[in-house]
């Protein structure tokens, strides 16, 4: 009886850490796409970039296999359902100079 509950209370613990350094390693990935967008000045529609231009392709099969997971895609679609990251018409990226302003404001983008 001791002993299940022993696995129990370890076997919670280990998807609470899970959970806890996900969304860590997801807040991480959030501003490292911000930068990537400023840093490829993809800011306002006119300068709006194909996820290939950002380097933001999702990894192939393979890669999946043999490299750590990358949350920027989770980042990136979590920015996009904010309405913070937006798409063109031709399916291009781009964060608004009003939302990075925001994102500013509050610290998140530098």
């Amino acid at each position: 009886m001791g002993s299940s509950i022993l696995i129990i209370f370890f076997v919670l613990g280990g998807i609470g850490i899970a959970l806890f350094l996900s969304a860590r390693m997801t807040k991480r990935a959030v501003g490292q796409v911000i930068a990537i967008f400023q840093k490829f000045n993809a800011i306002g529609i006119h300068q709006a970039k194909t996820v290939g231009e950002l380097g933001l392709t999702p990894p192939n099969l393979m890669e999946r296999f043999t490299r750590m997971r990358d949350y920027k895609q989770n980042a990136l679609n979590i920015l996009m359902k904010a309405e913070i990251v937006q798409a063109t018409g031709e399916g291009k990226l781009f964060i608004s100079v009003e939302k990075l302003a925001e994102l500013r404001s509050k610290g998140i983008a530098r």
